[in-house]
């Protein structure tokens, strides 16, 4: 992650690193909508999870399994609404699959999607954002404003909403890596069946 005061930058080892996944947290991934609205507004379609119990997820694992199914690379944003997230944390690896886990506050993040030399759509496809204490009009005003333009952003309804989508098939590759493909764990995390409306609604 680029950052004009490189002091800011903490680089973490990835031996016995774990990061944390919490009931309040907000996991998804997002994909253009290349369709037109609204002129000189960018459209954006989210998959999102919410878990039921809280785990910590071993990087080098994650990244030998994702590895073992043809994922090279992925980049996960834990982002923290909270300003007393100090430094922006780095932690590398490559057992399989090259990781970038990169805890970063919110401040910095908004930054990141519209520095000029960053391309979303180059770094999106490859990659898992994480709101830490976030619902849906969290992620809403985050991804506002993406390489200085303006985006909306969607839980999609096209014509093809029943078919299983690249985005779909995506964010299942992560969880099922994550939860060392334990099917039935993964079932019994999802809060599909009763998460509140705020975490998924505006």
């Amino acid at each position: 992650m680029s950052n004009n005061s490189q002091s800011t930058i903490n680089n973490i080892p990835s031996d016995n690193f774990e990061f944390p996944l919490g009931i309040s947290d907000t996991i998804l991934v997002l994909t253009i909508n290349k369709s037109k609205f609204k002129e000189e507004v960018r459209n954006i379609i989210s998959k999102m999870i919410v878990i039921e119990q809280s785990k910590n997820i071993d990087i080098n694992n994650l990244s030998l399994l994702l590895g073992r199914i043809g994922i090279d690379k992925l980049n996960i944003y834990s982002i923290h609404g909270k300003m007393d997230v100090e430094y922006t944390d780095v932690v590398r690896t490559n057992k399989g699959c090259e990781i970038l886990y990169i805890n970063v506050n919110l401040e910095r993040f908004i930054s990141y999607l519209n520095i000029k030399e960053n391309f979303f759509e180059d770094y999106n496809k490859h990659s898992l954002y994480i709101i830490r204490h976030g619902n849906y009009i969290d992620i809403k005003n985050i991804f506002s404003l993406i390489d200085n333009v303006k985006v909306n952003l969607g839980r999609g309804g096209s014509q093809k909403s029943h078919m299983l989508s690249p985005l779909d098939f995506r964010l299942s590759a992560y969880l099922m890596a994550m939860f060392n493909f334990n099917f039935k764990l993964i079932n019994s995390l999802n809060t599909f069946n009763y998460i509140s409306k705020d975490r998924y609604l505006s």
